[in-house]
């Protein structure tokens, strides 16, 4: 029987894509009819691989309950083997050892991601169970613990991103925690033998001591034809391409910039909050000419597109414009590419802080939980198994000829977001250089090649970013292979929700190439 894992590991290693084809294998796509899911009312427990060694185990993921200034996940861990298991993923010692291999806690409305709780005496542990000394026993039932910061008091559900195969647990319960922290099953000691079936807990640490851990803003990028928008709970980006705005070489607003304009200045009076200015207009020129006209084009490119925006919103808002010229490129000149790169650096940026509304300030997007700031968010998603493949391709990697394919399952909505999960399939002939695949050949998580667009408008939305900078390493989604051949894993990256209309969209697959009609449950 072929084993099967599912990606989902907050680390990346390079996997060279040179040389990489959808076409070196059959480029027909399988296709299966797909109903309307029935609501999953059993456990929620998935099996996983952990990556660099972990094993095998099943996870029953429990609640996440508040506990004062900290929050506590609490789920089991199976070993559903024949021999005593050892377990690493980012709970131990040795996962801190790869700072990225950890839990995560999502808020899919609120647009945050809250990393686990680190002691702070300097050795960098995470709080909560010891897996490190430990092997589990099969057959038993493992309670695990782990500490994260204080959550809203709003919150009802989250997603918890495992750094295992099993990837996402949508529509965890969270709750009001009672009494003190600590395991509810006995302690199993480092020589006992739990039975089959029995429920012991791993030993704990650092439950009481002082702690620091991580809590993020969720950041959505989407990008048009004419411009591109980067949210997060707080703050809001409009990127306009200048060659739409205006002339070349000019800095006077053409008859389709001001129609643009008229959108623009409709979400901005939606999103915006007047009582946190300023609205900031910046001019980017690509690095073509000098430095000092370059800035001077910016600059003037930028009063032009205040100036309209403030005879749209008036006085209510405080505005201030600035020219960066060259000097800030979002894609680098100079390469294959470098005329588009060049179109993608000519810009006007808009950006401003997001007008904060609960509940009883509008519709909720669920009762009784915070409503998503930009107001288009759905409620968290309950748990549910994938659906059946939908599509599949074919693609070839590197000098040795490493096949690969890709078994598409439907697309959810989670909150604000959209969660792309699929396999991807190692069809050998080798096992490939690591257990950790990347699939980003510029940065931006182990999916960043990988993106979701809307047919109807053309409009590209890419992998959510954890932070401002967006690392990486942590975005929701990251992967990690068991590299065996004939093995399935499981992968999935999070995109901003496309309009709650769209029922079908694009996978843009990488070196999988384009997959169409992909539905979205």
């Amino acid at each position: 029987m072929r084993a099967r894992r599912t990606l989902t590991v907050l680390a990346v290693l390079p996997l060279a894509l040179a040389g990489c084809s959808a076409a070196d294998e059959k480029p027909a796509t399988r296709r299966t009819a797909v109903r309307k899911p029935r609501p999953y009312t059993g456990p929620m427990t998935k099996d996983a691989w952990s990556a660099l060694g972990g094993g095998h185990s099943r996870i029953e993921m429990r609640q996440v309950e508040r506990h004062g200034d900290r929050s506590v996940l609490r789920f089991y861990l199976t070993n559903p083997g024949t021999e005593p298991e050892h377990y690493s993923f980012g709970t131990t010692i040795a996962g801190s050892a790869y700072g990225n291999l950890h839990f995560m806690l999502v808020d899919p409305v609120g647009h945050k991601a809250y990393t686990p709780l680190y002691d702070g005496n300097g050795e960098g542990k995470t709080v909560g169970s010891d897996l490190f000394i430990m092997s589990a026993h099969p057959g038993a039932r493992y309670e695990t613990i782990l500490e994260f910061p204080a959550l809203p008091a709003s919150l009802d559900r989250m997603t918890v991103v495992t750094p295992t195969t099993a990837g996402e647990f949508t529509g965890v319960p969270v709750v009001d925690g009672q009494g003190p922290v600590k395991p509810v099953a006995p302690v199993a000691d480092l020589f006992d033998k739990p039975k089959p079936g029995s429920v012991v807990a791993w030993p704990v640490r650092g439950l009481d001591a002082p702690a620091k851990g991580g809590t993020y803003d969720l950041y959505g990028i989407t990008e048009g034809e004419v411009k591109s928008t980067t949210s997060s709970a707080t703050e809001e980006k409009v990127g306009l391409r200048t060659d739409v705005l205006f002339a070349f070489d000019k800095a006077t607003l053409s008859a389709q910039a001001k129609a643009i304009l008229d959108e623009v200045a409709a979400e901005t009076k939606a999103k915006a909050d007047p009582s946190k200015p300023p609205i900031l207009i910046t001019g980017h020129t690509d690095g073509k000419g000098g430095h000092d006209y370059n800035t001077s084009l910016s600059q003037r490119r930028a009063d032009a597109v205040l100036k309209e925006l403030q005879a749209r919103l008036g006085t209510a808002y405080q505005y201030r414009a600035e020219g960066k010229g060259e000097t800030e490129p979002i894609a680098k000149e100079g390469g294959p590419d470098d005329a588009q790169a060049r179109q993608k650096n000519r810009r006007v940026e808009i950006s401003y802080q997001i007008r904060q509304r609960t509940a009883g300030t509008g519709t909720a997007a669920s009762p009784g939980r915070q409503e998503d700031p930009g107001g288009a968010a759905g409620p968290p998603a309950p748990f549910r198994p994938d659906g059946p493949t939908v599509a599949s391709r074919y693609a070839s990697f590197g000098q040795g000829g490493d096949k690969r394919r890709i078994d598409v399952k439907p697309f959810y909505r989670d909150g604000a977001y959209l969660v792309a999960a699929f396999d991807i399939v190692n069809l050998g002939p080798d096992g490939g250089p690591s257990e950790l695949e990347n699939y980003s050949t510029s940065g931006g998580g182990a999916f960043g090649d990988f993106s979701v667009t809307d047919p109807s408008t053309r409009i590209v939305y890419r992998g959510v970013r954890l932070g401002k900078d967006g690392s990486a390493y942590v975005d929701p989604g990251l992967s990690a292979f068991r590299h065996d051949p004939g093995t399935d894993n499981r992968g999935f990256f999070y995109v901003p929700a496309p309009p709650p209309t769209v029922r079908t969209v694009t996978f843009n697959a990488g070196p999988f190439g384009q997959i169409p009609n992909v539905p979205v449950q």
